[in-house]
């Protein structure tokens, strides 16, 4: 059997998605605090369970049996989710999970200028340290981490975020979920995988590619640290997401993200999609919203 924690979440789904295409959806187990709103999924045949990391015990149910486990990183600051995926990691040992999948992110060390790393250093970490064979799988950023930028982007003709200056190996979250499902289905030995789109570039590369798939121009700008923080908290999001989405704009300025390897393909088993794939696609999404 193979469970994922998390499925009600996008890549949570994506993942399944692809899992369709490649084993017995009757070999899946979905965990989410929220099995209701994996009911879809269910009527296609895969098993729901509930998973909720401040819930061991329900951990443990739904691990029983398991082979292959995915911890896809939950939701709230560092310390809610090192306790959550602590969690997560002892009931699968204490199943008897044979492999575990975690997924981690980009330059995971407590050197990076993105808070979030520090989770992932510490859940990479619990999960050596209680003998688990893992597999951490260090996605990059989704090229959907651009969206709220490319529809203003889309408005004003200006692309305006910090770090524009440093490069990036932006990748489709679908092409994340296909190299997910891949490395859940075969077992190469590899105990981590970069995932990583096939370029990395920077935001004045992103904009000229923009600038292709619209057809009209489109600038970059570098939008000072300070200006983005503003505009984050006038969404009223939490300070630990605020200081979170400016961190990871510096850690691109500086270069943290800009490795890029075949891996994604390899584990997907097929080619994924560039970036100007992504943003003609997008640019037909939003065009479509408005019809």
């Amino acid at each position: 059997m193979i469970t994922i924690t998390g499925a009600s979440g996008k890549l949570g789904r994506a993942v399944a998605h692809e899992l369709s295409k490649r084993v017995d959806t009757a070999q899946v187990i979905l965990g989410s605090r929220t099995p209701e709103n994996i009911e879809d999924l269910h009527m296609q045949g895969f098993i729901t369970a509930v998973a909720d990391f401040d819930r061991p015990e329900t951990l443990q149910g739904m691990f029983r049996g398991t082979h292959t486990a995915l911890i896809i990183c939950g939701h709230g600051d560092n310390a809610t989710r090192t306790r959550q995926h602590k969690n997560a990691f002892a009931a699968a040992r204490a199943a008897g999970v044979s492999r575990l999948l975690y997924t981690s992110f980009t330059n995971p060390t407590a050197s990076s200028l993105f808070p979030f790393a520090l989770v992932h250093e510490a859940s990479e970490t619990l999960a050596r340290e209680m003998g688990l064979r893992c597999t951490f799988l260090r996605n990059n950023h989704y090229a959907e981490n651009l969206e709220t930028a490319l529809t203003l982007a889309r408005r004003t003709g200006v692309l305006a975020l910090p770090g524009a200056h440093g490069k990036v190996a932006y990748i489709a979250r679908a092409d994340v979920a296909a190299a997910t499902a891949g490395a859940l289905t075969s077992d190469d030995g590899r105990a981590e995988a970069e995932i990583t789109g096939n370029a990395a570039l920077d935001l004045f590369e992103v904009a000229e590619l923009a600038s292709q798939a619209w057809g009209m121009k489109v600038d970059a700008r570098d939008m000072p640290a300070a200006e983005y923080a503003r505009l984050l908290t006038e969404r009223d999001l939490p300070g630990f997401v605020v200081e979170a989405q400016v961190g990871i704009r510096l850690a691109a300025g500086a270069g943290e993200y800009a490795r890029v390897t075949r891996d994604a393909e390899q584990l997907a088993g097929r080619p994924i999609d560039d970036l100007l794939t992504y943003l003609k696609a997008f640019s037909a999404a939003g065009s479509a919203a408005l019809t």
